[in-house]
């Protein structure tokens, strides 16, 4: 069980050769070059626009497309939503970002579409949907390599990929991508990756289409934890990372993510008459996930900034003065003082390396129809099913030196109530752990649906109407894979309760084009999701007790989009309104006040996002392109959630549901102002610059709704300051950033050489916060016969400084 929660900064690396989507926000600290698909001077096409009223009815997510780059690396959730509102999808099938790089290098297509307007996907995304897709016939240069140069997350990567013709309709693409190094700004930070798949397709005329895709993605990267920010100004270093430490005089990293999660996927369509088309397609993603930290074990914490560590905690200036010389034996984890520690216990470890272990299966089948039902309406048709199943435990990975751990519970081993009540395994009591065994916890999270829809598109030279209907139904269960002797029989073993909901989506869009360059569309939403599984258990590690009323996530929108194409100028705007109710979200957490393990259950959650994206696209002449895009909006909760707080060794109340007071609070990682800008220059002989800058303000940290309860607001806070310091939500700084990008291409008759070089952050600003949180924990302060209670300090992490990447690529 922790002490608290921890944000991690995910290592992705995207395509150097094709332009990243939106996972670039979710990811801050990827490398990646993304002008590489605009080496080339674009050219401009003059048609007879006039013709053709529906060109502009197509939807183009020209804010996303805009601010992929050229926002600055901070927390970026747009519209105020999570990431999970950003989806991908290949042929109706939900993909997670991992998989988007080489998907791209295996010649995938992609259209963006933003928020709620037309697509003719059914089950897209809030904010915005990826639709990725194989496009027929043989690339011109089917041949790619490139060599890649950074200073973040890797030092050298390479990148291959193929088109072959097999003959008798076949055609097989294979890529791979591979990383390596460590980082130079942050210690402790590296990539060790290789990503390989291939792309096998097979093409009837007009009849029918087969493509077979397996992705299999497989890596170690060392992460960085959000710190104090006491810790960063003691050190001197905004990139202060305490997940390592030396062990015999090496760095080692407490918090490594080791991944292999491969993707399998088949797609199959075929015309079925004159008027109707068939797709069916089928994924699979399965695999492990493991993330590795540190376990105590009745012992002291071994993490070196616990706030019981910091100078502000133990007020002598021996510590303060090692912080201050950077003295690793404080700053950083002595992994050599916890072997001896381990040595001196007599063969069982008080401290340990664990991994907390996913492995999924993901599995979706979806069935579409498309019928022509006369020349102006296209209905489309069709079910999806979908099963997620996840099984989490914990695994032994190194123990330090010694020779086993005892799986019993070790929190409760200094327990006079329930410290005769240990198993963490009942029907295997007191087993040796030894490396590799599973041990503490072992569960699944199984969530079933099934949906079906109808959706009618209609379309005329100057109107687009567009009707969607999908129902469904869905189950949630747990199952315990071990008995817990606080909690035996069914309480923690076997499958728990079905919760079961009815997710729904209703959306309507309508939209006119007033000439061939001026369109305008009403976008209209009303939606329930299944929440996600972890969300609906008080403590899923162990214990089958569901949350008492779940309910199924609902979702109110609007949006009013314009958008001009012109010769010279594209531009689009969006006025959006989104409201989330009946949210819910679990976490555990060890409780100051009752001092007390404690599980906690936040309901009734209330977001509300108003307001306006707007992009344009200007072509200054045939060698000069400007990119402006900006937006501004109010993301904040709108009701006073409910707060639950159980003790985690026997579901006793510690607060039986007392209202929180979020209303009115912002959404962390949400800023209210953005604004970027792109100039780009296609130069004679292959050259080209690209400069662009990127503006966000009006940023929060992520609020925690235990805090603003009348048990710590009202009671702890007995001073009006105490009672602010808990109400209070903290703003960021403003953030800003520029970035800059110098390419060369040579050509040699069928192949091309492109040589480039990018630079972010080039102000080098050190002081840039990518993102914080408040902590759940609360801090004890005794003034005689007093005590005081004051919240924890909030967690930090910081933007990297200046860096560059080096791409040396070939197509042929």
């Amino acid at each position: 069980m922790s002490n608290g929660h921890f944000s991690l900064l995910a290592i992705v690396m995207v395509g150097l050769s094709y332009p990243m989507t939106s996972a670039a926000q979710q990811h801050p600290d990827d490398a990646y070059y993304p002008y590489a698909g605009r080496e080339e001077r674009p050219v401009r096409l003059q048609t007879d626009t006039t013709l053709f009223y529906r060109a502009i009815q197509g939807p183009a997510d020209l804010y996303g497309i805009s601010t992929d780059f050229t926002l600055p690396g901070v927390a970026l959730a747009r519209r105020g939503c999570g990431y999970a509102s950003e989806r991908t999808q290949f042929s109706g099938i939900d993909i997670s970002y991992r998989y988007l790089g080489l998907m791209r290098l295996l010649g995938a297509e992609e259209q963006r579409i933003a928020g709620l307007q037309s697509s003719p996907a059914p089950f897209g995304g809030a904010v915005s949907t990826t639709q990725l897709h194989f496009p027929a016939g043989e690339p011109l240069q089917p041949y790619l390599v490139s060599v890649r140069f950074s200073d973040r997350n890797y030092r050298f990567g390479s990148r291959v990929a193929a088109t072959r013709r097999l003959g008798h309709g076949w055609q097989l693409t294979a890529a791979a991508d591979f990383r390596t190094g460590r980082d130079l700004h942050v210690e402790g930070v590296f990539t060790n990756a290789l990503t390989a798949g291939v792309c096998l397709t097979r093409r009837w005329d007009k009849q029918g289409e087969l493509s077979l895709v397996c992705i299999v993605p497989t890596s170690v990267r060392g992460t960085r934890l959000t710190t104090s920010e006491e810790a960063f100004q003691l050190t001197g270093d905004r990139l202060y990372n305490p997940a390592w430490g030396y062990q015999d005089g090496r760095v080692r990293n407490s918090r490594v993510r080791r991944e292999t999660l491969p993707l399998a996927a088949a797609v199959w369509e075929r015309q079925l008459t004159a008027s109707t088309r068939l797709s069916a397609s089928a994924g699979v993603e399965a695999g492990k996930s493991r993330y590795s930290m540190l376990g105590w074990y009745d012992a002291r914490t071994p993490m070196p900034d616990n706030y019981r560590y910091l100078p502000s905690y133990t007020g002598d200036r021996a510590t303060e003065q090692a912080w201050l010389t950077r003295d690793p034996r404080y700053t950083q984890i002595d992994w050599d003082e916890l072997i001896r520690e381990n040595r001196m216990a007599g063969g069982e470890a008080v401290y340990a390396l664990e991994d907390r272990v996913e492995r999924l299966w993901d599995a979706t089948l979806h069935l579409s129809f498309t019928t022509e039902a006369e020349r102006r309406l296209t209905l489309r048709y069709g079910a999806q099913l979908q099963l997620d199943d996840r099984r989490n435990y914990k695994q032994m990975r190194d123990l330090l030196e010694a020779d086993y751990l005892t799986d019993i519970d070790q929190f409760l081993v200094d327990d006079d109530t329930y410290g005769t009540l240990l198993q963490n395994d009942l029907r295997h009591p007191d087993r040796k752990i030894r490396r590799g065994d599973r041990f503490a916890y072992d569960y699944s999270l199984t969530t079933r649906s099934a949906e079906v829809y109808l959706q009618a598109d209609y379309r005329s030279d100057r109107f687009r109407g567009e009707v969607l209907l999908a129902v469904g139904s869905g189950a949630v269960s747990r199952r315990g894979h071990y008995e817990k002797e606080l909690f035996p029989g069914s309480q923690s073993f076997g499958r728990s309760r079905v919760m079961r909901f009815s997710p729904y989506r209703l959306k309507f869009s309508g939209g006119w084009s007033f000439t061939p360059r001026h369109y305008v569309e009403l976008s209209l939403l009303a939606a329930a999701e299944i929440p996600d599984a972890e969300d609906l258990f008080y403590q899923p590690l162990y214990n089958n007790r569901t949350l008492t009323d779940a309910k199924a996530g609902r979702t109110y929108g609007a949006e009013l989009t314009y958008r001009l194409t012109g010769p010279t100028v594209n531009l689009q705007t969006s006025l959006f309104a989104l409201l989330r109710l009946d949210g819910s979200q679990t976490l555990r957490y060890y409780d100051d006040m009752s001092y007390v393990y404690c599980d906690l259950a936040v309901t009734g959650i209330g977001i509300r996002s108003l307001g306006i994206e707007t992009a344009a696209e200007i072509r200054l002449s045939d060698r000069w392109r400007l990119t402006l895009a900006a937006s501004a909006g109010s993301y904040r909760y709108v009701r006073d959630p409910r707060v639950e707080v159980l003790s985690d060794v026997d579901n006793t109340p510690v607060d039986r549901g007392s209202a929180s007071r979020m209303g009115g609070c912002r959404v962390g990682g949400a800023p209210a102002v953005t604004a970027s800008a792109e100039l780009s220059w296609f130069g004679r002989r292959g050259w080209g610059i690209h400069a662009s800058a990127g503006y966000a303000a009006e940023r929060y940290v992520e609020p925690m709704a235990l805090r603003r309860t009348d048990r710590l607001a009202g009671q702890g806070g007995i001073t009006r300051e105490a009672f602010a310091a808990f109400t209070h939500q903290e703003r960021l700084p403003d953030a800003f950033t520029l970035d800059a990008s110098l390419f060369r291409s040579f050509w040699f008759e069928r192949s091309r050489l492109t040589v480039a070089l990018l630079l972010r952050n080039l102000l080098g600003d050190s002081d840039m916060v990518y993102n914080g949180y408040e902590s759940l924990r609360v801090r004890r302060i005794r003034s005689g016969d007093a005590t005081f209670y004051t919240p924890q300090a909030t967690r930090y992490s910081y933007v990297p400084p200046r860096s560059f990447y080096v791409t040396v690529s070939c197509r042929f």
